[in-house]
């Protein structure tokens, strides 16, 4: 019976996926930026979602930064831009798609532009110890600039604001490594706040435009939490699971967060050290559903567009769909090797991406959990992000890639010419030697007068 309840409940997310995707945008590249523990970003891109279904499809054709395992960016600490309207999901046509948040392991924080690697905003900014968690936010109806806001170990929150121009439609000169997003974020960073929230944090995540925080750490007093970013107040603070029947109550261990999209911030799940999944709602005190994914830690949590699968990564490599509905295990995606650093589910398609300490990168539909395409990516990544784009910017994008190919054309045409009249030069000489040596002679002769002169003047 517990098979068949398996079954049908799988049966039903499947179709209601598939048919979300039966008329999707299929057309446009699919790209990823997977981050390392050296500190380098690395592109991996595939022609579309219709040439899917080759474990081979997806190809390495990027890579940006300098080695150094002291700027290594933090595992799960990678973002990508997120709506500054609160309860409005990001999509390709939003501001702030295309930025990446990374956080590094030498106690810093920046942005980068996916399509070109370049630094936004002035580089990055200092937030006075290691990063957990970074979330980037865009202008929003309530705030004109963006807000970059990262959470130490420490359980200190750094708020960073900077200036906005507005959206481009042009790209400036791709081989120089300018693209769009130098345009867009005109100012440099600036400290606006830093409060602290929580003793010792392990996860925190932050929703609603930039204006909630939730956090979690390890130890007595480090319960989940949710933060008012602007007033920098605690508005919620869950209890703790009650003791179990020995009368033994577990201290917090909070490892993983992902706020619900479309509760406007009120509903949140949260990952443990103790394969715990749970659900919070901020008008109960404390979790409104708390069961058992796996029998590891958990690292990372998504949900798929629907809200009605939640997909948990644990750090022994495992992958599961988990639904909501019914409260049970639904699926397991096949094919880690490691432990899971993060995943991230495309915010348009049926697709969700892994990456872990086996070094690859692995794409997977929602709906037939079948590997449609993975890339070995050559080091120990330690976070994962979809690279978005509306059709009109593909297209801009295009075309200055075109312009910028043509470019390096004719500085090659122009090379080889230039080399090739070098190589015709020595063979004029020898035919006016032949025609008239006595012209060549005086001609040497003179030469080496003048090299004579010059040693005799030293």
């Amino acid at each position: 019976g517990h098979r068949r309840t398996l079954a049908r409940s799988a049966h039903s997310i499947d179709s209601a996926t598939g048919k979300m995707f039966e008329d999707g945008a299929t057309g446009r590249r699919l790209r990823l930026i997977a981050t390392d523990e050296l500190g380098l970003l690395r592109r991996a891109e595939a022609a579309g979602r219709s040439a899917l279904g080759s474990k081979e499809t997806f190809t390495m054709n990027a890579r940006w930064g300098q080695a150094s395992r002291a700027r290594g960016i933090v595992k799960g600490c990678c973002s990508a831009g997120q709506s500054g309207d609160s309860g409005v999901v990001t999509t390709s046509d939003d501001a702030p798609s295309g930025w990446l948040a990374v956080a590094r392991n030498d106690k810093t924080a920046e942005v980068i532009e996916m399509a070109t690697g370049a630094a936004m905003g002035g580089g990055p900014v200092d937030v006075g110890g290691t990063p957990i968690a970074v979330d980037l936010f865009g202008p929003g109806s309530a705030r004109e600039g963006c807000r970059l806001v990262t959470v130490t170990e420490e359980g200190d929150a750094v708020v960073h604001a900077c200036g906005y121009e507005g959206v481009v439609t042009g790209f400036g000169d791709l081989s120089l490594g300018v693209g769009a997003g130098q345009e867009r974020i005109v100012e440099e960073w600036s400290e606006e706040s830093r409060f602290k929230v929580i003793g010792n944090a392990l996860s925190a995540r932050v929703g609603g435009g930039g204006d909630r925080l939730i956090c979690g750490g390890k130890g007595q007093g480090n319960d989940v939490k949710m933060y008012d970013v602007e007033e920098q107040k605690v508005i919620y603070k869950s209890k703790p699971p009650p003791p179990n029947w020995l009368g033994y109550r577990a201290p917090p261990y909070v490892s993983a967060m992902h706020f619900i999209p479309g509760t406007d911030c009120r509903e949140f799940l949260v990952g443990t050290g103790e394969h715990m999944l749970r659900r919070y709602d901020v008008r109960e005190k404390r979790a409104v559903m708390d069961v058992p994914i796996g029998e590891w830690v958990i690292t990372s949590l998504q949900m798929n567009h629907d809200q009605s699968v939640a997909y948990v990564a644990n750090n022994h490599g495992n992958l599961f769909g988990f639904d909501m509905k019914t409260q049970r295990m639904a699926h397991k995606f096949k094919g880690h090797q490691g432990g899971i650093r993060q995943i991230a589910v495309h915010p348009e398609e049926d697709l969700i991406v892994s990456a872990g300490l086996d070094r690859w990168l692995r794409v997977f539909s929602m709906s037939t959990r079948k590997c449609l395409g993975q890339v070995y990516m050559q080091q120990v990544m330690s976070g994962v992000q979809w690279d978005v784009r509306s059709p009109a910017w593909e297209e801009a994008f295009a075309e200055a890639e075109k312009k910028a190919k043509g470019k390096k054309k004719k500085k090659k045409k122009a090379r080889a010419v230039e080399d090739a009249d070098e190589e015709e030069v020595p063979k004029k000489k020898k035919k006016l030697k032949k025609s008239d040596g006595e012209k060549v002679g005086k001609k040497k002769k003179k030469k080496v007068r003048r090299d004579d002169d010059d040693d005799d003047e030293f």
